[in-house]
């Protein structure tokens, strides 16, 4: 079979401020045509790194060191900047993990769905623009004629998250390398992503490299499975041989956390029916008839919100679940003031502090700023002649509380795992001393290990802290995993 890609001994590392990281240790590696090969590991074993070097994305963070990267049989490692652009989106294309930074905020869907296929296909603007609406109506958008023209802002996580994988297939690659492109959907739309991705990849000239934290959801799609830790292909082969005879600790290890929130793991609530209160609460948050419209052109108008009711009674935790687009980070963002309710009213308790804990830690998150000015920025804005020592000193204590280490108060979002960006997240929540927090998707991007030790942190902490908490996902078995009540939301 022809090599789509082969990777040999390859061997990355990053440079910055705290010396030489290596990322790769000596991978071999190969996608054949007419093949799907399953990438899997936890976050920070060098996935996407393995990934992006595969259309040499890294640019001046880090170096390949020793090793080749034969795409359709040319080596892109002596490639130049000039001869990259004629094989990205072409001979391979990615979906990338985190669609809010990948896709350009000033330009519309539209344009960037057609922006590749102009360039590499030299097709004029109308046949570009109606393959695109096919492409957008293929990955499950609804209305795209209204869609096309809109621009990433007015999409939900998911939405966007299928517009990215849109623009990957805009050319028609042989190879698709997809990096985690199901983190931020709903079962539903998960499943249809998937089967869209294994009809694509069918063909005999085509091969799929689909890159995940969970072995189960590789176990549906992939024809190999190479399993990656600390930068190294520590296993690998056939699907069912790696299922049936895992030899490595780490793949044992990895097969035993697929299963965890599927209903047979522990759980910490008492989940009752949603229209039942909890005996003598007090409510903290009242909402009554809320409802939310959008302008999505001049004659066009979505209301993703109509007459919702909802209490949030001090001390017990809410999960709110449904699928992607049904208006539950509209919901939180009306809570906390970043939208105006088109209708309805949102009461809080006298008093009520609230605090927010966003879907997305790398696009909430400045560059720019180190994980101590992250954290510690809330209570400056708040407290702006308080001590530097004393605010430091707080900043480090929640960093504990956390289980973020104290060495990392100097490094860049840029420069840790998604896992520790997700408790500074909760960390910077926390630095006021809030009442209310609303939990916007905090796990949807983590591997499943990691998101136990999330959802089991807030579980924590909200009982050590006496919070209210308002947790927006769409897997329900890990919200109910330790939510007093869940409520699901359904499309409009």
């Amino acid at each position: 079979m022809e090599n789509l890609l082969k990777i040999e001994n390859l061997k990355l590392a990053f440079h910055g401020p705290f010396g030489r990281v290596p990322a790769v240790r000596g991978v071999d590696f190969s996608v054949d045509a007419g093949e799907t090969v399953a990438l899997v590991g936890e976050s920070g074993c060098g996935k996407t790194a393995l990934c992006r070097s595969i259309l040499m994305l890294h640019s001046q963070h880090a170096d390949i060191e020793e090793g080749r990267i034969l795409l359709a049989g040319k080596d892109v490692t002596g490639l130049t900047e000039k001869e990259l652009e004629s094989v990205r989106g072409k001979d391979a294309a990615m979906v990338f993990q985190d669609p809010m930074s990948s896709l350009n905020p000033t330009f519309s869907i539209g344009s960037q769905i057609t922006s590749p296929m102009r360039i590499h296909e030299k097709i004029g603007r109308r046949e570009a623009r109606e393959k695109a609406l096919r492409l957008l109506e293929l990955v499950g958008i609804d209305n795209p004629e209204a869609r096309f023209s809109q621009y990433p802002h007015h999409f939900s996580g998911g939405m966007r998250q299928r517009v990215a994988i849109a623009i990957a297939l805009a050319c028609n690659p042989r190879l698709i390398i997809a990096d985690e492109p199901t983190t931020s959907l709903d079962t539903a739309t998960q499943d249809r992503i998937m089967e869209l991705l294994a009809k694509l990849c069918r063909g005999e000239d085509k091969g799929l490299l689909f890159v995940t934290h969970d072995l189960g959801l590789a176990e549906t799609i992939a024809d190999r499975i190479a399993v990656m830790k600390d930068g190294l292909i520590v296993e690998s082969g056939k699907t069912e041989e790696i299922f049936q005879n895992p030899q490595h600790p780490y793949t044992q290890k990895l097969l035993g956390f697929a299963k965890y929130g599927k209903g047979s793991s522990h759980y910490h609530g008492k989940v009752r029916e949603a229209s039942e209160p909890p005996q003598g609460a007090e409510p903290l948050v009242r909402i009554e008839g809320l409802t939310k419209h959008f302008q999505l052109g001049r004659k066009t108008v979505r209301t993703v919100l109509k007459d919702f009711d909802l209490t949030v009674y001090r001390g017990e935790i809410v999960g709110i679940v449904g699928n992607s687009g049904c208006g539950k980070s509209t919901l939180a963002r009306c809570i906390m003031g970043i939208h105006e309710p088109s209708g309805g009213t949102i009461t809080l308790a006298d008093g009520c502090r609230k605090q927010m804990i966003f879907q997305d830690s790398a696009s909430a998150f400045n560059p720019r700023m180190t994980m101590e000015q992250i954290i510690s920025e809330p209570l400056v804005i708040k407290n702006r002649h308080m001590d530097r020592k004393a605010l430091q000193e707080k900043v480090l204590e929640l960093m504990d509380q956390v289980g973020l280490e104290r060495e990392l108060a100097g490094r860049h979002p840029y420069d840790v795992s998604g896992g520790q960006r997700q408790r500074a997240a909760i960390a910077r929540a926390l630095i006021t001393d809030p009442d209310f927090i609303i939990a916007d998707e905090p796990i949807s991007s983590l591997d499943v290990s990691i998101q136990s030790q999330i959802i089991h942190l807030l579980k924590r902490l909200c009982d050590e802290r006496h919070l209210t908490m308002l947790l927006i996902a769409h897997d329900r078995p890990m919200v109910e995993h330790v939510s007093d009540r869940v409520i699901t939301m359904t499309t409009l």
